[in-house]
């Protein structure tokens, strides 16, 4: 019923192929109205050239506005944002040198507000309130095979949180449209 023979194996008749994959991801999009980027991994196992199943994680380059004001700087605090999760990608026309995916995260993570920039003595981060979220992101992707093992992508999306329990700022105002650029190396 089931035998293995290096990246092959075989159940019920049926054989299939399993090979491997990372990406390095960056995407804009919004946080409590302000414009915000975040930077991530993802990866997994892919299964006949199509199906990857694997983890993801992302990060909120700190570019967004927080709410309140800090007493310091007089100037907005700042919002912190990472997540991560089961990230499923399907490839259309992967044979193609041009072609498409969709993908899923879903996953949970946290959200900060706070002041400092947590990277010297004289402004060490000082949270002020945070929360646990949940997070279900999908995305549609064009993507160009540069070599046997790089390929380069474009995308759109949208990045649901749901959960947050922040004062001043709620689950509607992290959600939002996302554009991303992606690299990926592995074999495809």
């Amino acid at each position: 019923m089931f035998a293995q023979d290096g990246r092959n194996f075989k159940t019920s008749g049926k054989r299939y192929q399993t090979t491997a994959y990372g990406a390095l991801t960056s995407y804009y999009s919004k946080v409590n109205g302000s414009g915000a980027v975040f930077s991530g991994a993802y990866g997994g196992v892919m299964v006949n050239h199509k199906l990857m199943v694997g983890l993801g994680a992302y990060g909120m380059i700190p570019l967004s506005n927080g709410y309140g004001i800090n007493s310091v700087t007089k100037e907005a605090n700042d919002l912190r944002m990472f997540y991560g999760g089961l990230m499923v990608e399907y490839t259309f026309l992967e044979e193609k040198r041009v072609h498409f995916t969709a993908n899923t995260l879903v996953g949970a993570g946290g959200v900060f507000n706070g002041r400092g920039n947590g990277t010297s003595h004289d402004e060490p981060w000082d949270e002020l309130d945070g929360s646990g979220i949940f997070v279900l992101q999908p995305s549609v992707n064009v993507e160009v095979s540069a070599t046997n093992w790089m390929r380069v992508g474009a995308g759109v999306g949208y990045r649901y949180v749901g959960g947050a329990e922040l004062d001043g700022i709620d689950s509607k105002k992290m959600s939002a449209p996302t554009a991303s650029v992606t690299v990926k190396f592995g074999l495809f």
